[in-house]
C-alpha cells in the first residue's frame, strides 16, 4: 500500500518543511510500500492539517475522509493539534505525525475495506525498528 504522506497544511507556509519529518514520510512510504491490507485502497494520500485553532474555527481548514474505491484511492486530512506541534521536539513531532498517519487510516478502514489491525501492528513495528515512541 502507497502511503503518500504530504508536508502539512499551513504549518510548512509559515516554518517549512522539516528534514527528519520529511525523512520519517519517506521511510514510511518504503516500509509500507510492498505490503496490503486493502483489495480495492492501493494508495492513501495524507496531509496532516496543523494550523492555529482560530483559523480552524473560521473554516479555512477542513478535515477531508474520501474513498475513491474506482481508482483504489483515499485521500485523508486530519487535523493536528498546532500549538503542540509548534512546541513539541523532534522525537515528538515524529510520534504526532505516526498518530495522524494511523488516525487516517482508521478513518476510512471501513469504506476501504482496510485490515486496519494489521496496519497498525505493522506501523508499531516500523516505529520500534525507527526508534519512534509509538503513542
Amino acid at each position: 500500500m502507497e502511503l503518500n504522506i504530504n508536508s502539512p497544511k499551513y504549518y510548512k507556509d509559515v516554518y517549512g518543511v522539516d528534514d527528519e519529518i520529511y525523512r520519517l514520510c519517506q521511510d514510511i512510504y518504503i516500509y509500507f510500500k510492498d505490503k496490503s491490507y486493502s483489495e480495492i485502497i492501493n494508495i492513501i494520500g495524507i496531509i496532516p492539517i496543523i494550523a492555529p485553532k482560530e483559523l480552524l474555527e473560521n473554516g479555512k481548514y477542513k478535515e477531508v475522509k474520501h474513498c475513491s474505491v474506482a481508482y483504489g484511492f483515499a485521500d485523508v486530512n486530519l487535523f493536528m493539534d498546532y500549538e503542540k506541534y509548534v512546541e513539541a521536539c523532534m522525537d515528538e513531532k515524529k510520534s504526532m505525525i505516526v498518530k495522524n498517519v494511523v488516525d487516517s487510516v482508521k478513518a476510512i478502514k471501513t469504506k476501504g475495506k482496510i485490515d486496519f489491525n494489521h496496519f497498525k501492528e505493522d506501523m508499531m513495528s516500523f516505529c520500534e525498528v525507527s526508534g519512534i515512541n509509538y503513542y
